[in-house]
């Protein structure tokens, strides 16, 4: 079949493999790889020969039906880079059995097995590797088999040789990764590779793809509890086990783009990648579910909007509806960076001092997180943007918010442009993107919470269980929460709810006028104070001392049942006085 190689007998073989072992072994200087691009192709070859010789797949699948070593050969030879996986393949069995005589061994006995297509040539390839024979024989070996070779044959070959290249040095003991130029970032991604292995990371958890590359090329999927129940699964299971995700999040510590981070572990690095990514998963594992309609969605934003030229209340934790939730909006927030805000994800958080976490302030200066008390934890916030990202999702992490118990933040419009109230100030612009997303967390929470604080009941829901098998199959996958999604909208009846609830007799504060009309009063806030018996001395002591909700009022009628409704607001809306400046201007 290949006219190009000789037809050699088994003892004749055996008789050279003799001979070169009686000489000095040299090194095959010249068939280690030369570029970063010949060494990703056969490090992503590699890897995936490995998952599908790895148990428990069955030992007689062969490693060439595997979906992914297609993909991997597919890349080899659209680059055209054969010949150097080859001789990457064949440097690392000669080392192997340089290094231990059992893998010559075994080399020996493997080649005596290899028949039909391509079974010449890595018979030859084995026992050439055995005896650590010359490189220029094995080179000349590979371009002749190269030339003569169909791509079925090919493939076949190559995958075969991958595949008893792991099985023989899985843990690339004896693996030589020499690049040019030197000192570059490849041999610390290897060790930082091992490392992650020794920290419980594996690659293969999930596919591959964009992360934390800042684009809105994804369209959002209007979620549901079926597909948020899955999406909380796999985003559990990538911040565990993904070793790709470890890898992203270790290059964004190094260009130092994560604002809360352990940068001070004194574990390292890939440590500090860890310890952050599990706490994560366990945030995520542990939180209740809730989807957002689109009514209460831009209900949050209106009140966000409304409350934008004042402070917040100071922030409480009694506010959230969960201690420990994740929930997804049906239409996304819209940040003025362009960014889209699709999800938060939050729980208690108690930073411990060995841990070395810091925080990035707006003038890019690290400022360790000061430990507090067991019983005020913080409370970390993700927002989830949606994004290509490595989890298979149509979101990814993108900002990592935090309050503490007390916290109160300034007024909105102090970081925003004057003559652009659409954009920030310079130099403030993330610190803008953050408290914007903080408020706008805060009045989602608040919004679905008022009704324990208050009479007035803005919002309905409905709660989705998950049957008791499933919830059993979550457990297994490590998910302690019972599953179940809750969907919250505006309930459109509200208004009228909160008119009947209001009383009928005139109130003594009041004016003393009848309403002669009806008329519909907006949506608004109100302050409502907790504690009206106290009020007075706190604020005698202390002014401002006496915290207040804020209660946000639905759009109701106003006036008497039986009146007219009224045309006032519709008239003053025709006047010019009230028509926009810029309509006026143009």
């Amino acid at each position: 079949m290949y006219p190009n190689m000789p037809e050699l007998s088994d003892s004749e073989l055996l008789a050279i493999a003799a001979r070169a072992a009686k000489r000095t072994p040299v090194a095959p200087k010249d068939l280690l790889i030369l570029a970063e691009l010949q060494l990703q192709l056969y490090r992503d070859l590699h890897a995936a020969v490995g998952q599908m010789v790895r148990p428990p797949v069955p030992a007689e699948t062969p490693p060439a039906s595997s979906e992914r070593v297609r993909s991997a050969i597919d890349a080899v030879l659209a680059e055209e880079e054969e010949m150097a996986v080859f001789r990457q393949v064949y440097d690392h069995l000669a080392n192997a059995a340089l290094g231990d005589q059992r893998v010559a061994d075994q080399l020996l006995a493997l080649s005596s097995g290899q028949h039909g297509p391509g079974g010449s040539f890595l018979k030859r390839l084995l026992r050439f590797a055995a005896s650590d024979a010359y490189p220029n024989t094995v080179q000349m070996l590979v371009v002749d088999f190269l030339k003569t070779a169909d791509e079925q044959t090919l493939r076949a070959a190559m995958a075969q040789l991958a595949g008893m290249e792991w099985v023989l040095d899985p843990n690339d003991r004896h693996q030589r990764m020499i690049i040019d130029p030197p000192n570059v970032l490849v041999d610390d991604a290897d060790a930082q590779t091992r490392r992650f292995r020794e920290l419980g990371l594996r690659p293969g958890v999930t596919e591959t793809g964009r992360s934390l590359a800042r684009s809105d090329s994804t369209a959002w999927e209007a979620p549901d509890q079926h597909r948020i129940r899955i999406w909380r699964r796999r985003y559990v299971e990538a911040h565990r086990l993904s070793m790709e995700w470890a890898r992203a999040k270790t290059e964004a510590y190094r260009r130092e783009r994560e604002r809360l981070a352990p940068y001070g572990h004194p574990q390292g690095l890939e440590t500090a990648v860890v310890t952050q990514l599990r706490q994560e998963a366990d945030r995520a594992a542990s939180a209740r579910l809730f989807q957002i309609g689109d009514s209460l969605g831009q209900m949050a934003l209106r009140r966000v909007e409304r409350r934008a030229d004042k402070p917040t209340t100071p922030f409480d934790p009694a506010h959230l509806p969960a201690a420990r939730g994740m929930l997804f909006l049906d239409t996304p927030l819209h940040l003025p960076n362009g960014r889209r805000i699709v999800g938060y994800l939050w729980a208690p958080w108690s930073p411990r001092a060995e841990e070395g976490w810091f925080l990035r302030r707006p003038d890019q200066l690290l400022e360790p997180v000061a430990t507090l008390d067991a019983h005020t934890p913080w409370t970390w916030v993700t927002a989830l943007t949606c994004d290509e990202s490595l989890l298979s999702l149509p979101f990814s992490p993108y900002e990592t918010l935090l309050g503490r118990p007390g916290e109160v933040l300034e007024s909105e419009t102090r970081l925003r442009d004057p003559d652009n109230p659409e954009r920030y100030l310079s130099g403030s612009g993330r610190q803008g993107n953050q408290e914007l997303m903080f408020r706008h967390v805060r009045a989602l929470w608040e919004l679905l919470t008022q009704h324990r604080r208050s009479t007035v009941r803005v919002l309905a829901h409905q709660v989705h269980q998950l049957k008791p098998s499933k919830r059993d199959a979550e457990k297994r996958r490590g998910i302690s929460d019972s599953g179940q999604v809750e969907n919250w909208w505006v309930d459109p009846d509200a208004g009228e709810r909160f008119r009947e609830q209001q009383p009928r007799e005139q109130r003594e504060s009041g004016t003393g006028r009848t309403l002669a009309v009806r008329y519909w009063r907006d949506e608004h806030e109100r302050q409502q104070c907790p504690n009206s018996h106290k009020h007075a001395a706190l604020e005698s002591g202390k002014p401002g001392s006496c915290p207040h909700y804020e209660i946000t009022i639905p759009e109701h009628p106003v006036g008497p049942v039986d009146a007219p409704w009224s045309d006032r607001l519709r008239r003053a809306r025709l006047r010019p006085s009230a028509r926009p400046r810029h309509a006026a201007n143009a």
